[in-house]
């Protein structure tokens, strides 16, 4: 599902649970502030506003979210069907619709060299270790795409320095070429490998970003509709 459609849904999500939200806070704070006339409609308006803020905060996060990842860092936003990260010494991975295989490839040209010619298809295991990327290739990958297989027809080493791709046709002679270079052969899922350098410092950053000015905020309109009663409490008394 591309990222367009996914966006929507979330919006109509969103949407519909900020106006669920909207009616919880408006009917609570009109119970809370019951005895308090004076100001009780402008908190009620602030209280019924605030979720859709916060639909309308979300979405501007996301676009500086996903803006960052992709110019900053080139990896993906974390939604739609596909998923993209650099993973170092001038490679970077890429997966469409499934998780089970995808691209290794170089980061130069367009797209971060998403259409290299010196890219890698249908790579199910990898390994970074130094100046090699060493992996498992399915040659059949784009009639296997979807049919969660685990066919492996191959199997590679690139030297990320120079750039030069070794074949071998089975994981035993990938094994004996990566001790040869120092290397013990220890071959992880493609996805594994994407999920250790898709995550680092910025997604908890990106994470409070999102969370604490908004909560901050509630907390603040909480505390005004506070004050707003006992305000109105002591005007009561003292006018008695």
């Amino acid at each position: 599902m591309g990222i367009g459609i996914v966006l929507i849904f979330y919006f109509i999500g969103l949407s519909v649970a900020a106006a669920a939200s909207s009616a919880v806070l408006v009917i609570a704070t009109r119970w809370y502030l019951r005895k308090a006339l004076g100001g009780r409609r402008r908190m009620m308006v602030l209280a019924g506003v605030f979720p859709f803020l916060c639909v309308a905060y979300a979405g501007a996060w996301f676009i500086g979210y996903a803006a960052i990842n992709d110019i900053v860092f080139h990896h993906d936003p974390m939604l739609g069907d596909s998923w993209y990260t650099n993973i170092g010494d001038g490679y970077a991975i890429s997966m469409i619709d499934v998780t089970d295989q995808g691209t290794v490839h170089p980061t130069s040209g367009p797209d971060n060299g998403l259409d290299n010619p010196q890219g890698i298809p249908g790579v199910r295991r990898l390994q970074v270790s130094g100046d090699y990327l060493l992996g498992s290739q399915d040659k059949d990958w784009f009639a296997n795409l979807g049919n969660e297989s685990s066919n492996e027809t191959g199997f590679f080493a690139i030297n990320t320095r120079t750039h030069a791709v070794q074949k071998f046709a089975s994981e035993p002679e990938l094994a004996a070429y990566a001790k040869q270079s120092g290397v013990t052969l220890a071959l992880r899922p493609i996805v594994d490998v994407y999920q250790s350098y898709r995550m680092n410092w910025f997604e908890p950053v990106a994470g409070a970003v999102l969370i604490l000015p908004p909560a901050c905020i509630f907390a603040w309109l909480c505390s005004r509709i506070v004050l707003l009663k006992r305000e109105n409490l002591a005007t009561a008394e003292a006018a008695v």
